[in-house]
């Protein structure tokens, strides 16, 4: 090999010299993963099967000294760059074409401080990862709902997750951050320090530094919980889904669910004769006193005759993972967008049972996320997350088969929010958004333009693009 080619952030190809490379890698205590060897397919796949980008170059960092390194390295070439850390980003924003590939996969470390309650992780750490090592201590940080999910990526879009009623979102348990920042500084993030950006990486996304490491407040919870997933038939969904709407404003903040339109799978543990129906599921938590969630829980359980009901007392790390099966890494492709709500109006109600009858996959599911409680505590000024006060997200979460059309799925999907968009404000969740810039800037809302001024501070040369 005499040089591999690269695409700088201009669009144009150079190339990097054999030289040029083994120097490199002689500098990071890491590894430097190129094309065609062991290990670099495995580093550039994420979790959704539609993304097959391929880096010139991978560098799976060991610390933040290499991540330094890493970030010289592109300054001095000029290269586009991107950041992967659980991989789970639907819109696969953590891997490029032709440019470099900062991979976490090697940076897990994760310490419990249960005196304090207080619980730093690396960027590299799901929350499967994290959830096991803080409920050792009987302790949770609010994380998302599907386990596989990536700590930071997730962090750093809000974090809306089965605690998010009881202790907000995962960014609102953000404490502190270890930042390199574009010119190559590692400096801590918080309140105290550097706390515009502090406050840009809760929720704002990415695009301002890399961060390595999250330092989060623990609550105690588990180690079990009530837990009440309840499938009731489609045919029935006006009724039901106006009834847990009713249920839903007298809930209390222990109290976090969300109401799913999608299909019965054919196989157990669902009885024969439901099999590739429509259901309306309601999934609910209980976070107080676990002997109290049944009662707490039943009016979800009394909407109509289900098709299946599996409430029941479960640990709260199988809570988390309950949905996994249903998001298979690589095996399907996904496409998601989200519109959020202040109010759950009969018209978009209306319009949410037609979006569900009319999904081109089975396996796509229109869903209503209750908002509220401990969000709204949080003071609109206090993060860049800004979507407080609202009190339902909308979601479309494409998914579909490999051999399925991509574009037909992404369309509806599109079309989808379109349709919903009037009964709607119009802005959404940036963790179920694309990287382009039009959604970004309608995910970040209000908060956008005081995002760009914090980005232009930090990274005046536009290197986190």
């Amino acid at each position: 090999m005499d040089f591999i080619k690269t695409v700088s952030k201009d669009n144009t190809l150079k190339k990097l010299s054999e030289k040029e490379i083994s120097d490199f890698r002689n500098h990071l205590q890491g590894t430097l993963l190129l094309a065609g060897k062991e290990g670099y397919d495995e580093s550039r796949s994420v979790w959704n099967g539609m993304i097959d980008r391929k880096p010139a170059l991978i560098v799976q960092c060991q610390n933040s000294a290499d991540i330094q390194t890493a970030l010289a390295f592109i300054r001095k070439h000029n290269f586009i760059l991107s950041v992967k850390g659980g991989g789970h980003n639907v819109a696969g924003s953590a891997v490029c074409d032709g440019g470099l590939m900062i991979d976490f996969s090697k940076m897990k470390e994760i310490s419990v401080d249960a005196e304090s309650k207080k619980i730093k992780v690396e960027a590299g750490a799901t929350w499967a990862e994290l959830d096991t090592a803080a409920q050792k201590q009987g302790l949770a940080v609010p994380g998302g709902v599907v386990s596989t999910t990536g700590v930071a990526g997730l962090t750093l879009g809000g974090g809306i997750g089965w605690l998010r009623r009881k202790y907000g979102l995962a960014c609102d348990n953000l404490i502190s951050a270890e930042v390199i920042t574009a010119n190559g500084e590692k400096i801590i993030a918080s309140e105290q320090q550097h706390a515009d950006l502090f406050w840009a990486i809760k929720g704002g996304g990415s695009g301002f530094g890399v961060v390595s490491t999250f330092e989060f407040q623990a609550h105690p919870v588990g180690p079990e919980v009530f837990f009440s997933p309840v499938f009731y038939p489609a045919t029935e969904a006006e009724q039901i889904i106006k009834s847990y709407r009713e249920k839903s404003r007298s809930m209390p903040n222990e109290v976090s669910t969300f109401l799913i339109y999608g299909t019965v799978p054919a196989g157990e543990p669902f009885p024969d004769k439901w099999h590739n129906e429509d259901y309306i599921l309601i999934a609910s938590m209980y976070t107080g006193k676990v002997e109290e969630g049944e009662k707490v829980l039943k009016p979800y359980r009394e909407l109509g005759q289900p098709i299946a009901d599996f409430s029941g007392i479960m640990p709260y790390t199988n809570v988390q993972s309950f949905f996994d099966e249903d998001y298979p890494k690589q095996e399907l492709h996904y496409y998601w967008k989200s519109i959020v709500a202040k109010e759950l109006s009969d018209a978009a109600i209306s319009m949410f049972i037609e979006l569900g009858k009319n999904r081109p996959s089975p396996l796509t599911t229109v869903d209503i996320w209750q908002l509220g409680g401990a969000i709204d505590q949080v003071p609109h000024s206090q993060t860049a997350y800004p979507h407080r006060n609202a009190q339902h997200l909308i979601a479309i979460e494409s998914n579909w088969e490999k051999h399925l059309p991509d574009q037909e799925n992404i369309e509806w999907t599109k079309n989808a929010i379109r349709e919903l968009l009037p009964f709607t404000e119009g802005s959404s969740y940036l963790n179920f958004e694309d990287a382009e810039t039009e959604d970004v800037k309608r995910a970040q809302g209000s908060h956008h333009k005081k995002l760009q001024e914090i980005k232009n501070k930090y990274d005046p040369e536009n290197i986190f693009n």
